[in-house]
């Protein structure tokens, strides 16, 4: 199945020829591994994993497709929630199954991690897999600086198949990165006169073409293909098609704390102005460009799920949808971007179907990307590496027969499962910059939606106020707790990134049962052995490491 338009087959057909509020922190107990059942053909499932970027859990209206054949079809993973809200941190988290903190910040060289090591190399989740007989293929977005080492260093261990843009954030490039599963590699040109170079489009058609040679080449060897699609990142440009923006009428969500004045806040929030006419202006724009982008993402995952109904290996194949982190949109006083320790930003919409898996329910257990891998090498059967920090979250969603595990063993280990209540977050800001950095499409008349690219009316300009996006202030560790009694985050803020003896030099804490929007900073009024209880608790969780047997990580 082809997506929106056809697409000539280019360089995926040429691989065939060439204490005070309770334990905040619960350890999670021993279990025995769930492990497939004997018996059965393979005894392996599919993974189908597809990852956007920078997308909001109100960006799901654009979806409809990917709600209807994953969330009714699978389950909601309702409190799933990321360890670092921005790109290269989150998916290298994701794909190696450990926090910020394990994964060499503060010298790492992708936004204080390192990726190479954990992503590009032997340790990553792409390795582990193909090290225990599957093929794995990666189309589209890994992480930022995956252009240096595919198209640099030609760097892809673990990865079976690759066929990924150099530069992800053009979404009409035109220079692809393909690694064969003969080991040939080269840097595909595509020629804009035989094919449509839009991104989301190649991404989807690349895996679809991928899939459908591996299984009918051997419907037995099992996959995981990763989809990384850039939308709804900016510029979050939409498909050439596209040509009406059905979202015309469509405003940035004006929440309760949407431009609301939030002097409590730490510094780089506190000293934003109020959002003036052109930022509104920009900020609904944006929200109705990430849509249409999402457009294109909904019909790939629809194509993706008929390629497996088609193939008949949708009933073993798991599909797993998410996003690196989420987004805020004049909330605060912050325009578009991420960064924050908020709901807004680390909250992210996940769906899962596959096997087992109750259609149309809910999971509230407070899960997040480190869980990933954990959970993908658990349901295929393989062991999880010692020094993953994350946990499986199998047992929480196998929940009746199917056939590759026992549902009676699985019902029975999840209810022996002890899962934490709490999340940790951890952020090293990237450098102070603002609204200035971006521009935006704006119509002109008698031309289409699209127009042309440039920034709004009076901006940049020398006197135009400065909504700050991200700054030394905003450098922190968090803990975001949710049980019976308690719903609540904490954060500690220091620009050295220095937390021990309480040496943070600002601290944040809302109760959300009272502040669902996080508007009131209570931290001053609440009494010492309460934040004496968050900051023990922080700081053991902020120091841990491992998730499995022996691991310190709750």
């Amino acid at each position: 199945m082809r997506i929106r338009i056809p697409f000539l087959c280019l360089a995926v057909c040429l691989y065939t020829t060439t204490g005070v509020i309770g334990e905040a922190v619960r350890k999670v107990t021993e279990r025995e591994q769930l492990r497939p059942r004997s018996g059965v053909a393979a005894g392996k499932p599919n993974f189908v994993f597809i990852q956007t970027d920078d997308q909001a859990r109100w960006d799901m209206v654009a979806m409809p497709k990917t709600a209807r054949l994953l969330g009714e079809e699978g389950v909601s993973l309702t409190n799933y929630m990321v360890n670092t809200p921005i790109c290269c941190p989150s998916r290298t988290e994701i794909f190696s199954g450990r926090y910020y903190h394990n994964v060499g910040v503060p010298n790492g060289t992708c936004m204080h991690v390192n990726s190479e090591d954990w992503v590009f190399d032997k340790t990553s989740l792409f390795s582990t897999l193909q090290s225990n007989g599957y093929q794995t293929g990666v189309f589209g977005k890994v992480t930022n600086d995956q252009g240096k080492y595919f198209c640099g260093e030609r760097k892809a261990i673990g990865m079976t198949m690759v066929s990924s843009p150099c530069d992800y954030n053009n979404f009409y490039g035109s220079s692809y990165f393909v690694k064969l599963p003969n080991g040939t590699q080269y840097v595909e040109k595509l020629d804009s006169k035989l094919a449509t170079t839009y991104q989301t489009s190649q991404i989807g058609n690349r895996s679809i073409s991928w899939i459908n040679e591996i299984v009918k080449a051997d419907p037995d060897k099992p996959f995981l293909a990763y989809l990384g699609p850039h939308a709804p990142h900016y510029p979050a440009d939409p498909a050439p098609w596209q040509t009406k923006n059905i979202f015309a009428d469509v405003k940035a969500p004006r929440t309760p704390n949407w431009n609301e004045s939030c002097a409590d806040k730490h510094e780089m929030i506190a000293d934003n102005p109020p959002l003036n006419e052109n930022a509104t202006i920009f900020l609904d724009h944006q929200h109705q460009v990430r849509l249409l982008s999402l457009l294109s993402v909904d019909d790939v995952i629809e194509a993706v799920y008929n390629t497996l109904k088609e193939l008949n290996i949708l009933d073993s194949t798991y599909i797993l949808f998410t996003s690196d982190h989420g987004y805020h949109l004049g909330q605060w006083r912050v325009p578009s971007s991420k960064q924050q320790p908020y709901d807004t930003d680390i909250f992210v919409t996940t769906l899962v179907r596959g096997p087992g898996i109750t259609a149309n329910s809910t999971m509230d257990s407070m899960v997040g990307n480190v869980d990933v891998a954990p959970t993908i090498l658990d349901l295929a059967g393989i062991t999880i590496p010692s020094g993953m920090d994350g946990k499986s979250m199998a047992p929480l969603l196998v929940k009746k027969e199917n056939s590759f595990f026992d549902a009676e063993k699985a019902e029975q280990l999840a209810g022996e499962t002890a899962w934490r209540d709490s999340f940790l977050i951890e952020y090293i800001s990237v450098g102070k910059y603002d609204n200035k950095h971006a521009t935006m499409w704006w119509a002109e008349p008698g031309r289409d939606f699209h127009g042309v690219h440039r920034s709004p009316p009076g901006a940049p300009c020398a006197d135009c106020p400065h909504w700050w996006l991200d700054g030394p202030s905003n450098t922190y560790r968090g803990l975001r707790l949710n049980n019976a009694t308690h719903n609540l985050l904490y954060a500690e803020f220091n620009s050295a990134w220095q937390f021990d003896n309480k040496t943070a030099v600002f601290h944040e804490y809302y109760d959300l049962n009272k502040d669902p929007y996080q508007m009131t900073n209570i931290y001053s009024s609440t009494p010492a052995p309460v934040l004496d209880s968050l900051h023990g608790q922080l700081q053991e969780y902020a120091s841990c490491a491992g998730g499995q047997q022996g691991g310190t990580c709750p």
